[in-house]
């Protein structure tokens, strides 16, 4: 498979509609946070995207294809989440994340000086888990039942990675 060159850049206003569009397919929003399963507010997504302090917009082929970063950033305990949401479809299983989780996590370790990163998933998400387990993440357990979707409950995992166990070489 030949790797897919992106780039990661400040986010910018003509991001929003695109993000909005991601989140209107429900192929894509089924996998993200609850407050994304409603009805979506224009004013809300925009400020999300656009007043993240650690958030990148991810473009491949000058084109919009996502969001990534670390938010819920703890400066006193040195601990941050990382998010990701890759919209385009078609580049799905494409190695982006994986990538994107590489680039961001080395930055909050080495820049931010973070000594711990976390995230989560929803369970049936398994391609979300094998680039986190890949790029060092270690689960560290589940919020049981905690998001309704199709009809069920499903469970959040919760998984995180120390700066000692990141590896630079990846």
């Amino acid at each position: 498979m030949d790797k897919i060159i992106f780039d990661l850049r400040t986010p910018v206003k003509d991001d929003v509609k695109e993000y909005i569009k991601f989140l209107a397919d429900p192929e894509i929003s089924i996998w993200l946070e609850d407050e994304v399963q409603n009805e979506i507010n224009f004013l809300n997504i925009e400020n999300y995207v656009l007043n993240g302090l650690f958030r990148w917009s991810l473009v491949y082929e000058k084109k919009f294809i996502g969001i990534s970063g670390l938010d819920l950033i703890d400066f006193k305990k040195n601990v941050a989440r990382f998010f990701i949401v890759i919209g385009e479809k078609k580049l799905w299983g494409k190695g982006i994340g994986t990538e994107v989780i590489k680039k961001i996590v080395r930055h909050g370790f080495e820049k931010l000086n973070l000594r711990k990163i976390c995230s989560d998933f929803l369970t049936p998400n398994e391609a979300v888990k094998i680039i986190h387990l890949k790029t060092g993440f270690k689960v560290d357990g589940a919020i049981r039942k905690e998001s309704f979707r199709k009809g069920k409950w499903i469970d959040r995992e919760i998984l995180s990675i120390f700066k000692e166990e990141f590896n630079y070489n990846l």
